[in-house]
């Protein structure tokens, strides 16, 4: 299938609005008047990543559905999904388990706690038995992405076969998980200002909780499968990361709940998600619908569009655990130190970490996994 280029400068992008949300909640840079609404909705970057998967993952089985090609093996998804996140997951996980076993945590929380909250880790089900450690908090999303992974081949099928009744029918059920998610996103605030110290936060980080994040990258997979973006192709793709910017600078504002960790309203969490989920489409749309002029075909040609892509999982993994690291280091309490510093040593120690995670466990893994997975092509038979 075609492979979208600009969607590796779009993974570091969401890489790094995950790590300038961390950074500036950190330091405590997220309570400032604008720049920190502009740090905090740095989360947005989970979406894109979200939206990303679903448009990645379900094209093969929507074409299949669609009887456009032949059904891929579960077997060989499977295995290049596991190959794709655990390795380099396992190796992070192990790092954090050290940190946390030798020094503990910042502010002086229990180090690596009971075998069940390592197990928990170890199987990426941390989100669902709501249990994190400091350093690898962000992890909760690997959780979901993973139940995602379980699902797509069904999801994309059942979208390839309701494509093949109707266009109009799949746009709309489409739609319709859009604003489940969203009503999901609503009944988790009410649950949360009912009930705070139950699990509410369980649903509504799940697949079901963020399902209008992922209906948007199948909406787009949809698009490309029917052709239908050539409709698109007179708007460039600066249009559309400028809407994405507007989006985001009023998402920073007051309109999408706290910039902590304390509960939204249910105004807020629907607001906060559907920005969310509009900004993951504008971004996605403007990778997918391709390069518009030279200069952004040479963006996506660029050998540094395609480094930073494979360096994005790494960032994400270990940016938290090199701020903890830093702190445990410094002695600075969390919400104290000083931002831009603090924002350039986490930088440059994540990227040079995930660089090394790429060069030697990430993309070794996948090639062997890809050469021992590939299908053999059948010979042409002769006259």
């Amino acid at each position: 299938m075609t492979r979208y280029r600009l969607i590796d400068g779009l993974r570091a992008l969401a890489a790094l609005l995950v790590l300038l949300s961390h950074v500036g909640f950190w330091t405590g840079a997220d309570g400032l008047d604008l720049s920190g609404g502009l740090l905090a909705r740095g989360d947005s970057g989970v979406a894109v990543f979200f939206a990303i998967s679903a448009f990645l993952l379900l094209r093969p089985w929507i074409a299949a559905g669609h009887g456009a090609a032949p059904r891929p093996r579960v077997g060989v998804y499977a295995v290049r999904r596991a190959a794709r996140i655990l390795p380099a997951y396992l190796v992070a996980l192990l790092a954090v388990l050290l940190v946390a076993g030798a020094w503990g945590e910042v502010g002086g929380s229990n180090g690596v706690g009971g075998a069940g909250k390592v197990l928990a880790h170890l199987f990426l089900v941390q989100a669902y038995a709501d249990t994190s450690y400091q350093s690898f908090s962000q992890t909760w999303s690997l959780t979901t992405e993973v139940t995602f992974y379980v699902l797509a081949p069904m999801i994309g099928i059942v979208i390839g076969r309701l494509l093949r009744r109707s266009a109009r029918s799949t746009y709309g059920v489409l739609a319709g998980v859009v604003v489940c998610g969203l009503v999901i996103q609503a009944g988790t605030a009410v649950w949360t200002q009912h009930s705070p110290t139950t699990h509410a936060g369980v649903l509504g980080t799940s697949v079901l909780g963020h399902a209008a994040w992922f209906a948007v990258g199948a909406v787009l997979a949809v698009a490309v499968q029917r052709g239908d973006l050539e409709r698109l192709r007179k708007v460039g793709v600066g249009t559309w990361l400028g809407a994405a910017a507007l989006v985001y600078l009023v998402a920073s504002s007051g309109i999408a709940g706290p910039r902590d960790l304390h509960a939204p309203t249910v105004g807020e969490a629907v607001a906060k998600e559907a920005f969310y989920t509009l900004l993951a489409a504008l971004l996605l749309l403007a990778a997918v619908r391709g390069p518009s002029d030279h200069r952004w075909q040479a963006i996506a040609e660029a050998p540094v569009n395609r480094f930073l892509g494979d360096i994005s999982y790494g960032v994400f993994l270990w940016h938290v655990l090199v701020l903890q690291v830093i702190y445990l280091a410094s002695g600075w309490a969390l919400f104290t130190g000083p931002f831009s510093a603090v924002l350039f040593a986490v930088l440059v120690f994540s990227v040079l970490i995930a660089w090394a995670s790429a060069s030697l466990v990430e993309l070794p893994v996948l090639r062997r996994v890809h050469q021992r997975t590939r299908t053999p092509r059948v010979p042409a038979r002769s006259a």
